[in-house]
């Protein structure tokens, strides 16, 4: 439920995770730690820009660039809003700066 608020969200399911496993043992805390790095790693560079190219259609590259743009600037907030943002101003520049040829 929690990895529906972008960034945040995810923190708070691994902090939660670390907790119920640290109360078991540490081995096992270490574990779900180094499960959840990968994890994070293929969500985020992998997962993410495929599915939102299929959505907004723009390439990957564009949105992990809009995705830490955002972040960097605004924090979670502008991480949120980055990719809308993103395909604004890709319609922008193409709609009034790209010329198009007309048959």
């Amino acid at each position: 439920m929690l990895n529906i608020i972008p960034v945040i969200g995810a923190a708070v399911c691994v902090a939660l995770a670390l907790l119920v496993a640290a109360i078991d043992s540490w081995g096992r805390a270490l574990g779900v730690a180094i499960f959840y790095l990968i994890y994070i790693q293929v969500e985020n560079s992998y997962l993410i820009p495929r599915i939102m190219k299929n959505s907004v259609g723009l390439p990957g590259l564009a949105i992990i660039v809009a995705l830490l743009l955002g972040f960097a600037l605004e924090g979670v907030p502008g991480a949120m809003v980055s990719v809308p943002t993103a395909v604004l101003v890709t319609e922008l520049i193409d709609e009034y700066f790209v010329h198009k040829e007309t048959a």
